[in-house]
């Protein structure tokens, strides 16, 4: 029911001040007048039933409760659930001065950055000896955690007094928090898109858009879930504004880049502390040397900076333009090296063979008649057309591929982690911070895959936690 407000003889609105120090519209009848109203209703009602019982009444057979579930009415759930949408994008949008907030905080921190960690060892910058890059890397997925908690550690603690409202209409809360982690994941992708081009501009890395903006919305994500679990268990914004640091601390100190695994104390892990003690009293000479320096510690795990950035960091060494197409040449001569038995499969061999040389020195005039290089080359390696080095005639000048596409950094640290776990001195490979594959249980998987499902699995398992501790909240109201 819509509460008609109270005006002064003039017709103006009187204006009253409310618990939160805010003033609001002041009610005509106060909510006590229409609690008696309702108490009384109900005392009549009451006395109704009670004189109809007193009545003699002919026994009634029972006939047997037969429990109908009642068909779902798709255009009615769609309809709460627009609804829903609908409301969560309006209470973002309405607050204008932290709406400009949300969306500006993104490019002034990445222009921030980018323009500190600017730097080359040759003093002229390039992005082939830019020294920075993983520390860029690590600092744009803090910021993503970061406003991703920041713009959901309260949103539940507000919407509290209206799901409590509407405890008692069956509006689904399921419903409610998909709702509300659309909302929040939209202006989440605007942030992490801002982001991305500004900072991937000044820093001059090319070619990564998509696979950056990917990784850092599912840490967004991540940060956006977590806030909205730390809303639903505080009653106070305050409260919730205070441990978020206490979330974002250790995702600095364990996600890998400010501290090296190497270099961390080695007992935060159960597992190491118990292999250690093994290897402290080995029974065979086979327990030997089976530890890597570059393992993560069991707590690490938990954190999901640690597995953003070592996708972020192995998708620069692997899935740069350059690197990508030199590592699918060199994967398709592999296959067709032990079969080329016919004039075509020879063929084929050597035209992959010949694009494989020229990436490996490929030189231009700019940056983009590198990529426009780089784009007649995929042809030749999926097959379509064969090599025409014609079209390479005018490849040669100031600009290498490498120099745009291959930071050294990075390169380093993805070249550490293979040595690491190609050691042959052990005796199976073991899972390394940046390594290539994850080996568990017997399976092997590639490094983009599991830490991809890795990032998604522990969102939804929080978005299902903070859904179990809406419900049990409010089905403790109800009884109450």
């Amino acid at each position: 029911m819509l509460e008609t407000p109270l005006r002064d003889l003039s017709g103006d609105i009187i204006y009253e001040e409310n618990s939160r120090g805010q003033l609001v519209a002041s009610r005509r009848y106060s909510p006590e007048f229409w609690r008696d109203k309702y108490e009384a209703f109900r005392l009549i009602q009451d006395v109704k039933q009670v004189s109809l019982r007193q009545e003699p009444a002919a026994p009634l057979t029972i006939a047997p409760v037969q429990k109908k579930r009642l068909p779902v009415r798709w255009h009615d759930e769609w309809t709460q659930f627009r609804t829903l949408l609908r409301r969560s994008f309006l209470s973002k949008l309405r607050n204008s001065a932290n709406l400009v907030i949300t969306i500006g905080v993104s490019p002034v921190l990445a222009l921030l950055i980018a323009t500190i960690l600017r730097y080359s060892e040759n003093g002229t910058y390039d992005f082939a000896s830019a020294y920075h890059i993983p520390t860029f890397l690590f600092l744009g997925l803090i910021v993503a955690m970061f406003l991703g908690l920041t713009n959901s550690a309260d949103d539940i603690i507000r919407d509290r007094p209206v799901l409590q409202r509407e405890r008692n209409i069956k509006v689904r809360l399921s419903y409610y928090v998909v709702s509300k982690t659309l909302t929040l994941g939209v202006f989440a992708l605007i942030q992490c898109i801002l982001f991305v081009l500004i900072g991937n501009s000044l820093l001059q890395i090319r070619g990564m858009f998509w696979i950056d903006l990917g990784i850092m919305f599912m840490t967004a994500m991540s940060g956006v879930a977590l806030g909205l679990l730390i809303s639903s268990l505080v009653a106070d914004p305050k409260t919730a504004a205070n441990i978020v640091p206490l979330v974002l601390i250790p995702q600095i100190i364990m996600g890998g880049a400010l501290i090296k695994y190497e270099d961390m104390n080695r007992n935060l892990g159960l597992l190491y502390s118990l292999s250690h003690w093994i290897s402290e009293h080995p029974s065979t000479d086979k327990t030997l040397k089976t530890e890597s320096k570059l393992q993560v510690p069991l707590v690490c795990q938990f954190i999901a900076m640690r597995w953003s950035y070592e996708e972020m960091v192995v998708a620069q060494a692997k899935l740069n333009p350059l690197t990508r197409r030199q590592d699918r040449a060199n994967d398709e001569i592999q296959k067709l090296a032990p079969k080329a038995n016919t004039a075509a499969e020879r063929g084929r061999l050597n035209d992959l063979k010949d694009v494989l040389a020229l990436l490996s020195g490929l030189e231009a005039h700019s940056a983009k008649e590198v990529d426009r290089y780089l784009k007649l080359v995929d042809p030749v390696i999926f097959g379509r057309q064969g090599f025409d080095r014609s079209l390479f005639k005018d490849a040669n000048g100031p600009v290498t591929a490498e120099q745009i596409y291959v930071n050294q950094k990075v390169s380093d640290l993805i070249s550490k982690a293979e040595m690491e776990q190609n050691d042959y001195r052990r005796g199976k490979k073991p899972n390394v911070f940046f390594g290539l594959q994850k080996r568990y249980f017997g399976f092997k998987i590639g490094v983009f895959t599991f830490n991809t499902l890795v990032l998604v699995v522990s969102t939804l398992g929080l978005l299902v936690g903070l859904h179990w501790i809406l419900r049990k909240q409010l089905e403790v109201v109800r009884r109450t």
